[in-house]
């Protein structure tokens, strides 16, 4: 059915895609698009061409989870745009471009699908091999994280794509990567291992209520319980103290239901959640770079690595894999690759990354 509908989508992208506007710049350098499909959607982004290009692909670059600019700016680090600078360096043309909802993208990225963002490549793509100014005819899709379900999706069957990046992009369904963040979430944490996997539990249950109609009234009810039972822990023993610790985590159940609940609910979330993206990757048949980060935590290594080097054994694809050691999940040089220390870092990528990439992306 989807292949049906990819083939529709292409030919009315073929009659449909137009420039509204491009900066009135020379053909190299950096030029702002404003590319318009299905008659009324926006996709604003960054074209960089290099005054002498080492290939004839353009890369488009799909940013990661949540609402992201064209630079995806994370934590004060401009990955894409600094990506891109490097690129041009080495004569690699490439575009970046605005999430739905985001810069001069229109749209409301809550609502975006899997198989809204799927579209809009679609739509650059038919933008570029059609355009009389740029004509490109081969494309190489680099998506990070969350970006790379997108570009594994886009380019099963495609003969526009000669090239796949696959930048700390998982190889699990995303309600995997969910569940598997909880448990490190408490794995520090002084709560016995049972309940730790209750609230697992709850939480898997919940979000399988919400997104396939199951019965959300037991979901709620086994949230809220395995919620209170973890926050109540640690509250002191003195029984007047535990009656008022348990009306505040009662509220705090509540509160964490309602939030949990309606996150898990929105198409930009569900659409992805039970998506295996393994299945992309052993249908996909052009080349495929994996790069994965040693101290990535939010991507890891022990739950996506061997899940991945699978499907793309069962694929027709040449895949290569490359781990560097001290990366966190942006590919900077990190000390723990917690959180907290992103703001920290420095705000470029660990040695021989872009190396890597770059001479991969050439060759």
């Amino acid at each position: 059915m989807f292949r049906i509908l990819k083939v529709l989508s292409l030919l009315l992208y073929a009659i449909s895609i137009s420039a509204l506007a491009a900066d009135s710049g020379a053909k190299n350098g950096q030029q702002e698009l404003e590319i318009l499909h299905s008659g009324e959607q926006i996709i604003a982004g960054s074209l960089w061409l290099p005054e002498v290009k080492s290939t004839p692909s353009l890369v488009i670059m799909l940013t990661g989870s949540g609402p992201q600019d064209r630079d995806e700016t994370l934590d004060g680090f401009k990955v894409f745009k600094t990506l891109a600078h490097h690129f041009a360096a080495a004569g690699i043309p490439s575009f970046r471009f605005d999430d739905p909802g985001v810069g001069g993208s229109s749209g409301v990225f809550s609502k975006a699908t899997l198989q809204d963002h799927t579209r809009d490549v679609l739509a650059i793509i038919q933008f570029f091999k059609h355009s009389k100014e740029y004509g490109f005819n081969k494309f190489v899709l680099l998506g990070h994280s969350q970006g790379g379900i997108v570009a594994a999706h886009v380019a099963v069957g495609n003969a526009d794509v000669s090239k796949v990046v696959l930048m700390g992009a998982p190889s699990v369904p995303l309600v995997d990567l969910v569940l598997y963040q909880l448990r490190l979430e408490y794995a520090n944490a002084a709560v016995p291992k049972n309940q730790i996997e209750e609230v697992v539990s709850a939480h898997n249950q919940l979000m399988w209520a919400v997104n396939n109609n199951g019965n959300l009234q037991r979901a709620e009810s086994r949230f809220k319980n395995a919620t209170i039972d973890i926050l109540s822990y640690h509250a002191s023993q003195d029984q007047n103290q535990h009656e008022k610790a348990n009306r505040a985590v009662s509220q705090q159940a509540e509160n964490q239901y309602d939030e949990m609940r309606y996150v898990y609910s929105m198409p930009s979330l569900a659409s992805f959640l039970y998506h295996d993206t393994a299945l992309d990757y052993a249908k996909l048949s052009v080349p495929v770079l994996s790069l994965m980060g040693g101290k990535d935590l939010q991507v890891t290594i022990e739950q996506n690595k061997d899940a991945m080097e699978i499907a793309f054994l069962k694929s027709a694809a040449q895949f290569d894999l490359r781990v560097f050691n001290n990366a966190n999940h942006y590919f900077q040089t990190a000390q723990t690759g917690l959180r907290d220390e992103y703001q920290h870092l420095d705000k470029n990528f660990t040695d021989g990354f872009v190396t890597t990439l770059t001479t991969w992306l050439i060759q």
